[in-house]
């Protein structure tokens, strides 16, 4: 894999990384706070967090 691309990919595995953590801290797993960002994007204030109800 040439180091652009591998430098690339880390770059957006951090910028996921950002974005799933206000979802993990608010008590989804793992697996559900990744899920999210794709679903519902980033949580705001205190809304009920759907990806986190099981």
């Amino acid at each position: 894999m040439p180091k652009v691309t591998r430098n690339a990919l880390i770059v957006v595995l951090l910028i996921w990384s950002g974005f799933a953590y206000p979802w993990f801290d608010r008590g989804c797993n793992i697996a559900e706070a990744y899920t999210a960002v794709f679903e519902y994007g980033v949580p705001q204030g205190l809304e009920p967090l759907p990806a986190c109800y099981g």
